[in-house]
């Protein structure tokens, strides 16, 4: 069965689809000077969009290589823990483009792996919230892969209790359904929505976007105390290319920015520090934990 996502294979072509960090710790374990000298890991679709290997080298340790022709990244390391290397393959391999693929349920995704690897949590034990097929004929509308994924691992909560993801919640006493999406994007639409458009007939410089429902409209799905939110902007069919739209309320009036990437993509490299843009939004520089979970239901946001 081909790999959701990508593989690892060493010299001996072992091959492993979708490995885990535990998995590409094992590979590179299992490394000799002999005949088993380094690994590769690759895109499955695509084993020219990037690349990963990691050799043993003679005098012990590893040479590690990355390279990504598409952000023209060409990095050789070396490292002596096979267990630093694993994480940190993780956390990288996280930050390449897997959207349009929804995988068929037996990986978890890379990007929402390398989130939880930095929350503490186990990928594998993610469940789906609520039947997400059944959200475009019920709620109107299908939202991109990695945040159903993203949901169905992390659920309610904040990303160092800084910038809380929109999550539909379960009236009191009840389960969590596809109603429940349907009254968390009828909410949004009439509250933030509502908003942004005011925002956009007073001025459309302020903002120069249409909102949700309108066609390729704004619609919201993260925000914090300071007032920034996180926004898809709903362009075409596929909600997997839906980018990112950040509206920094510091940087008022031009506070709008455009990140050709998925949530999961999103949030890492906010986290990363590597995008001065998005200090404003508080999460490189925090000291809390990396996911702060809410377990209160919040009836008025439906």
């Amino acid at each position: 069965m081909a790999a959701d996502f990508y593989y690892a294979e060493n010299e001996n072509s072992e091959r492993v689809d979708d490995p885990s960090e535990a998995a590409i710790r094992t590979l590179l374990n299992g490394l000799d000077t002999a005949e088993n000298t380094f690994v590769v890991l690759q895109d499955s679709e695509d084993e020219s969009s990037w690349f990963a290997s990691v050799a043993l080298e003679d005098e012990g340790g590893y040479e590690i290589v990355l390279r990504d022709p598409s952000c023209r990244e060409h990095v050789v390391t070396t490292e002596t823990s096979a267990e630093q290397i694993a994480r940190d393959l993780v956390l990288w391999i996280a930050r390449r483009d897997f959207r349009g693929r929804t995988g068929r349920h037996t990986a978890p995704r890379p990007d929402v792996a390398g989130l939880a690897q930095l929350a503490g949590l186990d990928p594998a034990a993610a469940e789906p919230l609520l039947p997400w097929d059944l959200a475009q004929d019920i709620a109107g509308i299908q939202l991109p892969a990695d945040y159903r994924a993203f949901v169905d691992l992390f659920g309610p909560g904040e990303l160092r209790g800084e910038l809380g993801i929109v999550t539909p919640r379960p009236l009191p006493g009840g389960p969590i359904s596809v109603d429940a999406l349907s009254r968390k994007v009828n909410w949004l639409t009439s509250d933030t929505g509502a908003a942004f458009k005011q925002m956009r007939e007073d001025s459309f410089d302020l903002c120069p976007y249409p909102v949700y429902p309108e066609p390729g409209g704004l619609l919201y799905w993260a925000s914090n105390y300071n007032g920034d939110y996180c926004f898809w902007l709903t362009e075409g069919d596929n909600p997997d290319r839906w980018p990112v739209m950040v509206w920094l309320r510091g940087e008022f009036p031009d506070g709008w920015h455009h990140y050709d990437m998925g949530m999961a993509r999103f949030l890492l490299l906010a986290l990363s520090g590597e995008d001065a843009t998005l200090d404003d939004l508080g999460l490189a520089t925090s000291t809390s934990p990396v996911w702060v979970p809410d377990h209160d239901v919040d009836a008025t946001q439906q």
